[in-house]
C-alpha cells in the first residue's frame, strides 16, 4: 500500500509541474509578443539608420577620449610616461621635472621640440615619431611637449583642445 501512494504522488507532482511549465511558457510568450518592440523599416532618418547598422558591441581603446581631443597630460600619462617619467631608466630621454635635462632642449624653442616629437629624433638616444603612437595628432603631440616642458622649467602654451564638431571633416 505504501508503494502505491508514492506512485500516485509522483504522477500528481509530474502533472502539476507540467501545467506550471506550460502556463509559465504561455505567460512569457505573451509578454514577448506584447513587449512594445517595433521597427519601421521605411524610417530612413539618420538616427534610425545608425540604430539598424550599429555593431553589437563597441571597443574603446585607451581612455575613451577621441583622437584629437586629448590634453597634454593625458598623452603624457598614456604614451610619453614610458620613456620620460621621472623614474624612467630609458637612456638619453629627458625625464619630466628634471630641469637640467630639459634646459638645453627648452632653449631650442617649442617649434623644434614639437618637430622632433612629431617626426622622431635620431640623435643621441633616438625617439620614434609621435612616441610610437601613430594615432596622435600634431596638436596632441604639441600639448604633450608643452606639458612635459612646463613641468620641467619651460613656459609654453599648449594648443587648445578643439571641440569635436570643429575637428570633424566637412560633409
Amino acid at each position: 500500500m505504501k508503494f502505491q501512494n508514492q506512485v500516485k504522488g509522483s504522477a500528481l507532482t509530474t502533472v502539476i509541474g507540467a501545467i506550471v511549465v506550460v502556463l509559465a511558457s504561455l505567460f512569457l510568450l505573451v509578454k514577448l509578443a506584447t513587449s512594445g518592440y517595433y521597427s519601421d523599416v521605411a524610417d530612413t532618418t539618420p538616427s534610425a539608420t545608425e540604430t539598424r547598422i550599429q555593431p553589437s558591441g563597441r571597443l574603446v581603446l585607451g581612455d575613451g577620449t577621441e583622437p584629437g581631443q586629448r590634453t597634454g597630460q593625458q598623452v603624457f600619462n598614456k604614451i610619453c610616461v614610458q620613456c620620460h617619467a621621472a623614474d624612467s631608466s630609458v637612456a638619453f630621454s629627458p625625464k619630466i621635472t628634471n630641469k637640467a635635462e630639459w634646459g638645453s632642449r627648452i632653449a631650442k624653442g617649442f617649434a623644434t621640440l614639437v618637430s622632433n616629437a612629431v617626426n622622431g629624433y635620431q640623435g643621441q638616444g633616438s625617439m620614434p615619431a609621435r612616441g610610437g603612437a601613430a594615432d596622435l595628432t600634431d596638436d596632441e603631440v604639441a600639448r604633450a611637449v608643452a606639458y612635459m616642458a612646463n613641468q620641467s622649467g619651460g613656459n609654453f602654451t599648449e594648443p587648445p583642445v578643439k571641440k569635436a564638431e570643429e575637428t570633424a571633416p566637412a560633409q
